[in-house]
């Protein structure tokens, strides 16, 4: 009986490759900037929607294109309104927590426990979500309201409550893009690492695109989410990356020697040698001469007769 193919036979899932970094992988310095322009433009837009709201142009698109659209392919296309509802599903908050913690199982049943951790921190994307719709709400949240959101009881969502950022984009960037980031890292081909951001980007875009056609978002929401989540998502790849950078560096620093001075090289110090012992001076003892008779000692003169 033939077994089921392992579709991770073709990644690299040894314990040395944590320690290495190939593939479509960015620099951590790319990261980082990438980090900054994020969370700059995550400021703009937190100050936008809490001043502005939303613009003419979004509310004639929102209100007049998108509800003709959405009720023409009801009527005239009803399997493909369930498609967009279902591609809309692969956003939300059960399953990408769902999600989370397969691949975090499966990472670790691998023996990276590296990327289980990168999968374990993404799930900062829900934390993040709330603490923005707490921020940007119109009227004030109380907890007990956001308890009951975040289980959707009674059929009210985080969504019903805010609509800034979108929770659907912000959940699918972060998850699409670190599972991208890890076939990245896993794969020894570039081209893996490049097929998989762009299979993570059309999914996060048929995402957003779907909760635009079910007037749950306005787009100012929906890009809302992408750099919010893009923000997160920036920084754990940076750090992630920086920490690999780190381990390979390491032996290199340890075989060259510092610079701006002598190189010192730590010798053990040598117990000094034992000298040799100094014995007392035998006593002088007189000898007797052939006659029989006691003769001076010979420091000493011989006494007259």
């Amino acid at each position: 009986m033939r077994r089921i193919p392992d579709p991770t036979s073709r990644l690299v899932i040894s314990d040395e490759a944590k320690d290495r970094l190939g593939g479509a992988i960015p620099s951590p310095a790319a990261a980082f900037l990438f980090t900054l322009i994020a969370l700059s433009s995550l400021f703009w837009l937190v100050t936008l929607k809490r001043t502005t709201g939303y613009t003419a142009p979004e509310r004639w698109l929102m209100g007049s294109l998108v509800p003709g659209v959405h009720q023409w392919i009801a009527t005239h296309l009803p399997p493909f309104d369930v498609v967009i509802r279902g591609i809309s599903a692969l956003g939300s908050g059960w399953f990408v927590a769902i999600a989370f913690a397969l691949l975090g199982l499966l990472a670790l049943a691998k023996g990276r426990r590296d990327l289980a951790l990168l999968m374990a921190l993404g799930t900062l994307a829900f934390p993040l979500e709330w603490a923005l719709k707490y921020f940007t709400a119109g009227a004030p949240i109380s907890g007990v309201q956001l308890v009951r959101a975040l289980f959707n009881v009674n059929g009210i969502g985080l969504d019903n409550l805010a609509d800034f950022p979108a929770g659907h984009a912000l959940r699918a960037t972060v998850f699409y893009g670190l599972t991208a980031f890890c076939i990245a890292r896993l794969a020894l081909d570039r081209q893996q690492g490049r097929l998989a951001y762009l299979v993570a980007a059309i999914l996060i875009g048929a995402i957003s695109i779907a909760r635009l056609y079910l007037g749950a978002h306005y787009p100012i929401d929906v890009l809302g989410g992408w750099v919010a989540g893009a923000a997160l998502l920036s920084v754990l790849v940076a750090v992630h990356i920086l920490g690999v950078d780190d381990r390979i560096r390491a032996p290199e620093r340890r075989r060259v020697p510092r610079r701006g001075g002598p190189h010192r090289v730590a010798v053990p110090r040598r117990r000094p040698a034992a000298l040799p012992a100094i014995h007392p001076a035998a006593p002088v003892t007189s000898q007797r001469t052939a006659g029989g008779g006691a003769s001076a000692p010979r420091d000493r003169p011989a006494a007259g007769g």
